[in-house]
């Protein structure tokens, strides 16, 4: 046992190495400093669409106002090379990772401390100022914090305004039925509705999200990514075949995602030569996390282009009992809307028990539904995530720059420098500035301020069947390309892709077992 130890440490230093020496090319950083009397800071950085001046700039800020630290960071696009000292406490001199999410929480230091207190300057705990949904993301299954969002985003359906002015669309979808009508009439006008980049582009974030909208968010947590039965048999293997949102998901996007409506080569291109054909007018509409600003450096000149939130699926009006056509669904969703922007009062539908929206009464429990449906956001921010080694010898250094990372201080120079939201409001209660930003850019700041729901893969506490053992959301099945190519014979609908999920999850599902066993 100790030699088998040893070799694979042996292996993990040259693979370390190798790593290293390949992607050195591709590394930047602040360069190694050495400050008398001072402590210092070490960050391995994985820069992946943000750039570096965000964080050189709040590593400025950060040092000025603590000055018995000094901050050295190393930033690489390979995760690869990030990672690879990760783990080996007498390699790693990493005292803080801005880096994707790792579920390996036996070599990190709990950041629960971080939550509870409040930073230099701020007026609440961290844990006051942050999006309560995203927190129940971070929270690992022994009920610590060992990871916290550094960025990410949230996905929006990105629009070109003057596209649908021409189809007669003044009002962007709200709902999927809606959004199959809209891609009918810009077809009509021979514009192309709708681009995406090869493996799928992003339509893997909008599966999730309509499987919270239609199943709720407590199923999406406590049932499906536990692999939990209704009956607490934990793992089940019922819970990755059952027809649940996933099935009704598939449903509505194979009605937009077609080779009719969407452009050709979406399946071959890579996602800056399709954002680049969006950008071009080739496209009315992308789906897109709100990172595309920075990568494509759009700005406010380019005014015609748009964020939406993502249109509600159709199918939760199988859920509900008051609600029952898209027509009355979209009214509520029009209503909800109108509070979320400020222009409506709740108590202005409230009505006793239930709501009163033009003439339809909906029941408390329908409005709720809607209301969080239309305010679920689905990203990322869950995955690239920040978190220090138990190991490293300035732990109370890495925590002090966290803290002052996510205080009102440093979120406002991120914001400022990115462009991008993060998972939290100011301390203030007003909102962080985002004048300088193109209305294309504001939306997501607005998304996340009244998000209710947040979704994302990354759950820290998932089943270990879904986080070491192999198995996933659709069972490795894919599903856009099926939908979109123009090849009759590969061309696949969603029943038939829901016949391969559960065909893969009853042949994987022992072996999936097995390889959870020997993680």
């Amino acid at each position: 046992m100790k030699t088998k130890t040893s070799i694979s440490r042996i292996l993990s230093l040259m693979l370390a190495a190798i790593i290293a020496a390949v992607s050195l090319t591709g590394c930047s950083g602040s360069g190694k400093r050495n400050v008398e009397g001072k402590t210092e800071i070490q960050i391995a950085y994985w820069q992946a669409g943000y750039g570096e001046e965000w964080l050189k700039a709040v590593i400025d800020a950060f040092e000025k106002k603590y000055t018995d630290y000094y901050v050295n960071y190393q930033a690489t696009a390979s995760h690869a090379s990030v990672i690879a000292p990760f783990g080996m406490s007498d390699v790693d001199k990493n005292d803080l990772y801005l880096d994707i999410k790792n579920m390996d929480t036996q070599y990190m230091e709990p950041l629960d401390d971080i939550l509870t207190a409040t930073a230099d300057g701020d007026q609440k705990p961290l844990n006051e100022k942050m999006n309560q949904s995203y927190l129940a993301y971070e929270k690992s299954s022994d009920g610590k914090y060992y990871t916290l969002s550094y960025g990410g985003g949230i996905m929006g359906f990105y629009y070109n305004a003057d596209l649908l002015k021409k189809a007669g669309i003044t009002t962007f979808p709200r709902t999927t039925t809606e959004l199959t009508a809209a891609c009918d009439k810009l077809k009509g006008k021979n514009i192309t509705p709708l681009c995406h980049f090869k493996s799928g582009g992003y339509y893997s974030y909008l599966l999730q999200e309509y499987m919270a909208q239609y199943d709720g968010i407590d199923y999406y947590l406590n049932n499906f990514f536990a692999c939990k039965a209704e009956n607490g048999t934990s793992p089940s293997k019922s819970v990755l075949t059952k027809k649940d949102g996933r099935y009704y998901a598939l449903k509505a996007i194979e009605k937009f995602v077609t080779p009719e409506y969407t452009l050709a080569g979406s399946n071959t291109m890579s996602h800056t030569e399709i954002q680049t054909q969006f950008i071009q007018k080739s496209a009315a509409m992308m789906l897109n996390g709100n990172w595309v600003a920075n990568e494509m450096k759009i700005d406010k000149s380019n005014k015609n282009i748009k964020c939406a939130k993502i249109p509600v699926l159709s199918a939760i009006t199988d859920k509900l009992t008051t609600v029952k056509s898209d027509t009355d669904l979209r009214k509520v969703i029009d209503a909800v809307d109108s509070i979320t922007e400020g222009k409506k009062q709740l108590s202005d539908y409230a009505s006793g028990d239930s709501y009163s929206i033009d003439g339809l009464t909906v029941s408390a429990a329908d409005w709720q539904k809607i209301y969080d449906a239309r305010n679920t956001v689905v990203g990322n921010a869950a995955q690239q995530s920040l978190f220090i080694p138990k190991y490293s010898d300035s732990k109370e250094g890495a925590k002090k720059f966290v803290q002052f990372l996510l205080s009102d201080e440093g979120y406002a120079i991120y914001a400022k420098k990115t462009g991008c939201p993060l998972p939290l409001q100011m301390s203030t209660g007003k909102d962080v500035d985002t004048s300088k930003l193109s209305d294309m850019q504001k939306t997501p700041f607005e998304t996340w301020k009244n998000a209710t729901i947040y979704v994302d893969s990354g759950v820290s506490s998932k089943h270990q069947i879904f986080a070491s053992g192999g198995a996933d959301i659709l069972a490795g099945v894919t599903f856009v390309s099926e939908f979109s190519t123009y090849n009759k014979n590969d061309r696949k609908k969603a029943d038939e892709i829901w016949s391969k999920v559960v065909k893969t999850v009853e042949e994987k599902y022992d072996i999936w077992l097995e390889t959870m066993k020997g993680a």
